[in-house]
């Protein structure tokens, strides 16, 4: 099928009858799907994207479904905007969606640093916003859920596997391990995460975040995995910005969820690893040893960089309360004491999916 713009954009009109389209420009298309900005006769512009792969049209279709449980009531309570799913139509092999677009700049994660004042503490509020809206959110929808004890048991399984290899430094191996095998490190509340957040799911207006796009990983699980991809930053101050202002936003919080977002940034790098070798693909292996031998240089000088618990004083039963949000004079549920993963802004593949899983929907490359 075609990937012209104004094609796809023509194509808006059987998923969303009535759409009047004057023009098309591309949007961000690669070799996995052919995304298009269509304009309205009436100045709106929507997104139409046409998934090319097996695994761009099941990301696809999670992100209608995730769209589809962030209701209006939802929505009100964050302070940005997220898309709207306006119509879906076959096409060919593939299926093709149709979206309200998005406004400012696509963020990089460079952009979060001392020249762009706030915008770290933007983030750091936008990302407690996900992580204060309920549960139910996912639940009602049949989003996955997870639990601190099934969390950990995939990292462990992560970490094994990786270590298998016979690629994974020593350093790393014994620095994962003894964090993986430290309960006090796990003893969190699973919240509503966005599951793949990443800089160019951002979109901001100077310094302040108007919107937040890629919503496929929706579920209940570590709020770490939404914080980790800031720890593939240099600007070291711009990264505490954002995590105190994640913190402040959410209260009592989660006292250990930077060391947690460590980990699994760094596992990240052990998952690409992990998909050159089931790839039999050099030139990833490769790459990430280099990422690994770099990582161990990094932890080796940065006293920051540990991922060991925090040694914090211990709350009395009313902070347990508050934090699990318990009624006062409730007992506290039992706490599970197990993980979860996330990654460093240079790796992307998808938590758990198959990020080799290329087939073809067209039968050939994209016309770009």
């Amino acid at each position: 099928m075609s990937s012209n713009p104004f094609t796809l954009a023509a194509l808006a009109t059987t998923a969303v009858p009535g759409l009047d389209v004057v023009g098309a420009t591309e949007d961000g298309s690669d070799e996995h799907r052919s995304v298009v900005a269509a304009r309205l006769a009436d100045g709106e512009t929507v997104q139409v994207l046409l998934p090319r792969s097996v695994a761009a049209l099941r990301s696809a279709e999670e992100h209608a479904t995730a769209l589809g449980a962030l209701t209006l009531a939802t929505r009100s309570r964050l302070p940005f905007e997220v898309p709207t799913l306006l119509g879906s139509t076959e096409a060919g092999r593939s299926r093709l969606f149709v979206l309200s677009r998005l406004g400012g700049t696509t963020m990089r994660l460079a952009d979060i640093s001392p020249a762009r004042p706030g915008l770290a503490t933007g983030v750091g509020e936008a990302i407690a916003a996900i992580h204060e809206l309920p549960t139910s959110v996912a639940a009602d929808a049949g989003l996955p859920t997870e639990s601190a004890a099934t969390l950990r048991s995939r990292l462990l399984d992560t970490f094994d596997r990786a270590a298998a290899t016979g690629s994974v430094p020593t350093a790393l191996l014994h620095r994962w391990e003894a964090a993986l095998g430290d309960d006090r490190l796990w003893q969190f509340k699973p919240t509503l995460v966005h599951g793949d957040l990443q800089a160019p799911a951002f979109r901001v207006e100077g310094t302040r975040v108007v919107g937040l796009d890629g919503w496929h990983a929706l579920s209940i699980g570590d709020p770490a995995r939404d914080l980790a991809f800031l720890l593939g930053s240099s600007e070291f101050g711009s990264v505490d910005e954002a995590f105190d202002a994640h913190a402040a936003a959410r209260g009592i919080g989660d006292r250990q969820v930077r060391q947690r977002a460590m980990l699994h940034a760094e596992l990240d790098i052990a998952r690409w690893l992990l998909h050159g070798v089931e790839r039999d693909d050099a030139a990833i292996v490769e790459d990430a040893k280099g990422m690994l031998a770099g990582l161990v240089a990094r932890v080796d000088s940065d006293g920051g960089a540990a991922i060991a618990p925090q040694r914090l004083e211990t709350m009395d039963l009313t902070g347990v309360q508050a934090y699990l949000g318990e009624p006062s004079g409730a007992a506290p549920e039992e706490q599970e004491t197990d993980v979860i993963e996330n990654p460093l802004a240079t790796v992307d593949p998808q938590d758990d999916a198959d990020p080799d899983q290329t087939g073809r929907l067209d039968g050939g490359s994209a016309d770009r």
